[in-house]
């Protein structure tokens, strides 16, 4: 988390011990006797932990970008190190390639069966997501690499700070009651902040996949293979530089989480609800969904639609606000699921209110005499009860929309 303005003025009086610190590392080791030997001996390993540190960050970018790739080059580096012209070498940047901690403990775990198996892997994730219709499985697809390679990556970084971190692990009081060893705090910060990454990444995957340009996909899948191996490469020379580039991410990545997560929400209630409705039985379309109803609407005794909806445009609402539409003996309304639950009259006097169907969703309109309009999506589940739902809304049929009014007048010359 991004730290308060007094808190970062806070942390800048520890720097000159830092800086302190640092300089001893630098000095001759003395004798066991001399009494100046435990406080060099502990500068020495707290600087070893910050270079360890800096080792495991560096390639949290690359990793968050292409998880499977991510995992593969670590791999193939891993066996790349263990091999004579490495390990003989003189060169400064292959020692400090060997030598590297994070590099170190993969070497561990690390076979060409593995690195074959994670380059297929990669290899298929990037086929599924570089077109528009086999999107809609790669997501599902891009949700278990997210999932498993972070917390692959977590217990690896986790392993690599107790191996080669301070000995003995310093103890960190946590709320001032428990005890816990410094790597495992990093660690589970280290996920966070991948967990952070992986989520803003991911959002612009699917606005990427949501946009109607042909072939964006496939470049954008591209470019994004091609940054990642960049970032590995930069931190094959220099992890410290690598460590600051993946910081300097992490900031804005922190104060667009939240936008995000309203993504990642419109895509799995709205856009993926048909393919997620096969799979699980509690989201096939109800007219009224009793779940639902109970959330938005628990004192409404008549409720005539209850379908959960999200925002598109709607008047003091943000945009992809998830909620529900609801009918009621008052009207139909727009209520949305967050926990300061906000109410929006959809249907006002003077509005008319159209259903049509877009490509990924169906979509609701309130247009008023002003040409003023509230869009608000509602999943596609809902395609076969079309007709049930608008009559039950009141609303008029707007037909097709986009894509598939442009696909219907090509199929046929008479669709308006």
């Amino acid at each position: 988390m991004v730290l308060p303005i007094q808190a970062q003025r806070s942390w800048l009086r520890f720097l000159p011990a830092l800086v302190g610190l640092i300089l001893l590392s630098a000095a001759p080791v003395r004798s066991q006797d001399d009494p100046a030997a435990p406080v060099e001996r502990h500068a020495v390993a707290v600087v070893t932990a910050g270079h360890v540190i800096q080792q495991v960050i560096g390639p949290l970018p690359a990793i968050a970008g292409t998880p499977f790739l991510g995992l593969a080059v670590l791999s193939g580096a891993a066996l790349l190190s263990d091999t004579d012209l490495v390990r003989t070498s003189e060169s400064p940047v292959l020692r400090g390639f060997h030598d590297n901690a994070l590099i170190a403990e993969a070497r561990r775990y690390a076979t060409p069966g593995l690195f074959l198996c994670l380059m297929g892997l990669s290899l298929l994730t990037y086929l599924t997501n570089s077109g528009k219709i086999r999107g809609a499985v790669g997501k599902l697809l891009r949700v278990g690499e997210d999932s498993s390679v972070l917390i692959t990556y977590a217990l690896l970084a986790a392993v690599t700070l107790a191996g080669r971190g301070t000995a003995p692990p310093p103890k960190v009081a946590a709320m001032g009651v428990v005890g816990w060893p410094s790597g495992v705090l990093v660690s589970l910060g280290l996920a966070a902040g991948l967990s952070v990454l992986m989520t803003v990444r991911f959002a612009f995957d699917v606005l990427i996949w949501l946009s109607p340009f042909p072939m964006v996909d496939f470049s954008f899948e591209t470019l994004k293979k091609v940054v990642s191996l960049g970032f590995f490469a930069l931190y094959f020379v220099s992890p410290v530089a690598a460590a600051v580039v993946a910081l300097v991410l992490l900031i804005p990545a922190i104060f667009i989480y939240g936008w995000a997560m309203r993504i990642l929400a419109f895509v799995f209630r709205i856009v993926l609800r048909p393919l997620l409705s096969r799979l699980f039985s509690g989201l096939r379309p109800q007219i009224v969904d009793e779940s639902l109803r109970r959330r938005v609407a628990p004192r409404e005794a008549e409720t005539e639609v209850a379908v959960p909806a999200a925002t598109l445009t709607v008047g003091g609402l943000r945009r992809r606000e998830p909620g529900a539409v609801i009918r009621t003996a008052e009207g139909v309304f727009f209520v949305t699921v967050s926990r300061l639950q906000r109410r929006r009259r959809i249907a006002l006097s003077g509005r008319r209110l159209i259903l049509a169907r877009a490509l990924l969703w169906l979509e609701l309109r309130a247009v008023g005499p002003d040409g003023q309009m509230d869009r608000i999506a509602l999943p596609r589940t809902y395609a076969p009860d079309f007709e049930r739902l608008r009559l039950l809304l009141g609303a008029e049929d707007g037909g097709a929309l986009g894509v598939v009014r442009a696909f219907g007048r090509l199929l046929d010359p008479a669709v308006s």
